[in-house]
């Protein structure tokens, strides 16, 4: 009996299930695939889509300790974005970031192709992360040829992973690349419409801040609108602005809006916050600084500088500027971590700042003029104009309070005409700033001082008690200007005559020319007396109010009260009878005195050292003249100028009269500057420089009355001169024929040897005008052409 073993279908039915659970394993990883397909729909964002396949789809199809990396934005970094089992770790921890070609991660991504190491023992490339690993499968995350990232699988085993395995990971990097390259492609567009959103909003906060800036005058509304703007662009709750003060060396916050702190808006902070703060920091440096907590010990050890008040976590200090000098820095800060201010924050404060210092300009620009127009400009004391009102206002207080007085000190200093006579108007200037800076010392801080001009000073003090408060401070003046003044290399003594004028309730004054009249008075009375004394004004004093002294007091308020006119005598070519300039000469019409003429008060101003300041009166109003002229009208002329000995000796005579013309815009061939030959010689080796530097910039120099001085030919020859000018005597005596008139024949030939055009003064008759023109002369002046008119008059001649 032959027995059958019937054995294959035994065979079929295990091929059968362990193919069957093949397919079930191959249909999970297809739903698993599927799905994760499904679920990146819902996701948009590139942390949620890494996240989602790290955890749920790399981890469920069995890739247990698996982490992805993506690309950085410099090309050349790796960066650990998501990870599962015991490579999920914090990013301090672990391989978080490799470079291209490091490692199996960096060399899989380097070679844009799919990496499978069996065992990790025998390969150069392995980098053993926090728990090592004997088996490993790169795959890179690509987009056509463009590398995205990497997917990073690891196991404890060796020859763990196999090609099915490489297979599913590409098909699960191909399906995260196409979501990347989308998600990417949306957050860009998302980006752009915020960044076009932001720069809607930010062109509108920008026009509002540069519109409100140039016509704020309310500075804490100003602050407040900018900081609401700022904050509407960006975090900035904590919004502060600092103020430099120049004088004082101090800071101010007049804005300061804090979650943390509270400074008072008054409150002032001296050098300690000025060198050691942030905001001081920006100050000194007059840089912008965005710095973050980490970094502030590094900069605290390099800078000494430390934040005052709660630390915060962000903090970002612009400067803002008025002209070249800081004014102050406008700050914001964050005192939460996770906002940090950026390189675009730094931008818009920047932007801020320059309105800000717009804004500030002005107002400072305004208040400049101001105290230009209230101030000397050599001492910064204030002038006759600021003391007038100060004397009004103390009027109108002392109505108020009868029981006070008002007093007025007149002081002039001795000797003081000696110290420019031997050492130089600059020495000078800086002596007058010196005495300046003592009496200021003696005087109490609700006095005024105020420098009325040359070497006069005046004293306003209010609420007087008694006499004894004035002279008080009379005597500290008199002590304290009796010790040795060192100006620069120089010792110097002075001494001072005061004199004192008082005005109570009960005197019904109440005006303050009087009041300083009276001071005068008193003044000359100190100096007839002796000198370095004070006096006491009263109706009886013996005073020698001769014709000399009420004219000194009269000079000096013409010249305040630009009460001083100009005429202008035309100067004509006598070749094409054009008119080719004209000289300045000042008229004194007084109001009770009617006209003054200039022999009665130049000679007086000559002696007192009061014609260096009418000197610098015509210059002036001359040079505002010449602009005038020019806006109507294109014909070149030049106006001259009678500059007085004293003025030409000034070692700054030439930068002053530069900067007039520079600050009128008038260029310097419109001006031109007579000098006469005394005047030359009183100072030769100053007058040889003076022309110099004036000729160099494009003034000309006329030398006035040739032949009434010294007439000396080698003078004529040293000095560098454009005109010379025929003294009015000679043109007067002129014989009707040629060689009846040897001298000035002589004048006209020697300046023609010598390249000086000539100008005859004096020119009255048709005879004159023929002869000086056959003779060679180049121009004249005198009442045959026209007498000195006044502007609107002198202006018909350019036409």
């Amino acid at each position: 009996m032959t027995t059958v073993t019937i054995s294959q279908p035994q065979t079929d039915i295990s091929v059968l299930q362990a193919q069957l659970q093949l397919l079930q394993q191959e249909n999970a990883r297809l739903s698993l695939i599927n799905q994760f397909a499904i679920d990146l729909h819902e996701l948009t964002g590139s942390d949620d889509i890494l996240q989602y396949a790290a955890k749920h789809v790399v981890a469920g199809l069995g890739f247990v300790d698996c982490a992805i990396f993506i690309l950085a934005d410099d090309g050349e970094t790796l960066q650990r974005k998501a990870a599962s089992g015991t490579r999920d770790l914090p990013s301090h921890l672990g391989i978080a970031e490799l470079k291209l070609g490091h490692g199996l991660v960096g060399f899989a991504a380097s070679i844009k192709q799919s990496v499978l190491v069996s065992d990790t023992r025998t390969d150069p490339h392995y980098l053993a992360d926090l728990v090592p690993s004997l088996s490993e499968l790169v795959v890179p995350i690509l987009d056509g040829d463009e590398l995205l990232g990497v997917i990073d699988c690891e196991h404890s085993h060796a020859n763990y992973f196999s090609a099915e395995h490489q297979h599913i990971l590409e098909i699960v990097a191909s399906i995260l690349a196409s979501k990347l390259r989308k998600s990417q492609m949306l957050a860009r567009l998302e980006s752009s419409v915020s960044k076009l959103e932001y720069a809607e909003r930010l062109q509108k906060a920008l026009y509002e801040i540069a519109s409100f800036s140039y016509f704020a005058n309310d500075f804490s509304s100003f602050y407040k609108r900018l900081h609401q703007i700022v904050n509407s662009l960006i975090y900035a709750p904590n919004f502060f602005i600092a103020l430099f003060d120049d004088e004082t060396q101090t800071l101010q916050f007049p804005y300061f809006a804090d979650t943390e702190d509270e400074i008072d808006p008054n409150q002032v902070y001296g050098s300690d916050v000025l060198a050691h703060s942030l905001t001081g920091h920006v100050f000194r440096s007059k840089q912008p600084l965005l710095i973050s907590r980490q970094q502030m010990a590094d900069f605290d050890r390099e800078h000494q500088v430390r934040s005052y008040g709660s630390e915060p976590e962000s903090w970002l200090g612009v400067p803002f500027q008025s002209s070249d000098t800081v004014r102050g820095v406008v700050v914001v800060q964050s005192y939460i971590a996770h906002i940090q201010y950026s390189q675009r924050d730094l931008e818009l404060m920047i932007f801020v700042s320059q309105h800000i210092s717009n804004a500030l300009e002005r107002v400072f620009s305004e208040k400049r003029l101001q105290h230009q127009a209230l101030h000397d400009a050599l001492t910064a004391l204030p002038n006759r104009s600021l003391l007038m009102d100060r004397i009004g206002q103390a009027f109108k207080r002392m109505q108020r309070f009868p029981a006070n007085h008002l007093a007025v000190m007149y002081l002039d200093l001795d000797r003081f005409k000696t110290v420019n006579d031997t050492l130089g108007h600059q020495v000078g200037d800086a002596f007058l700033v010196q005495v300046g800076r003592v009496l200021k010392l003696c005087m109490r801080q609700t006095d005024t001082l105020a420098r009325l001009g040359g070497d006069e000073f005046a004293v306003v003090l209010e609420d007087v008690a008694s006499l004894a408060d004035v002279t008080d401070v009379a005597q500290r003046i008199i002590q304290a200007l009796q010790q040795p003044l060192l100006v620069g290399e120089h010792m110097l003594l002075t001494s001072c005559s005061i004199g004192i004028a008082l005005a109570g309730a009960v005197d019904q004054l109440q005006s303050a020319d009087e009041l300083i009249r009276r001071a005068d008075i008193a003044m000359y009375q100190a100096k007839q007396d002796g000198r370095g004394v004070y006096r006491i004004y009263s109706a009886d004093m013996k005073v020698q109010e001769s014709q000399e002294f009420r004219l000194d007091l009269e000079i000096k308020a013409a010249l305040a009260k630009q009460h001083f006119m100009l005429n202008y005598q035309p100067i004509i070519s006598l070749d094409t009878d054009d008119t080719i300039g004209f000289e300045a000469l000042i008229r004194w019409t007084h109001p009770g005195r009617g006209v003054i003429t200039p022999d009665e008060f130049i000679p007086y101003a000559e002696k007192n050292g009061l014609i260096g300041l009418i000197d610098h009166y015509v210059l002036r109003q001359s040079i505002e003249q010449i602009r005038l002229w020019r806006q109507e009208h294109a014909t070149a002329f030049y106006i001259s100028v009678n500059v007085s000995g004293l003025a030409f000796s000034e070692p700054d005579f030439t930068c002053a009269v530069i900067e007039k013309l520079a600050e009128a815009k008038v260029p310097a061939s419109y001006l031109a500057i007579e000098i006469t030959e005394r005047a030359l010689i009183e100072n030769i080796e100053q007058a040889r420089l003076c022309l110099k530097q004036l000729r160099q910039h494009g003034v000309r120099v006329l030398l006035d009355d040739f032949g009434t001085g010294y007439s000396s030919l080698s003078y004529l020859n040293e000095f560098k001169l454009d005109v010379l000018k025929i003294d009015r005597s000679f043109i007067a005596n002129m014989k009707p024929h040629i060689k009846d008139n040897p001298v000035v024949n002589t004048v006209i030939a020697l300046a023609k040897t010598l390249n000086l055009k000539v100008v005859a003064e004096g020119v009255e008759t048709s005879l004159q005008r023929q002869l000086l023109k056959e003779l060679g002369c180049d121009a004249g002046q005198g009442y045959w052409f026209a007498k000195a008119l006044p502007p609107a008059d002198a202006i018909k001649w350019l036409r």
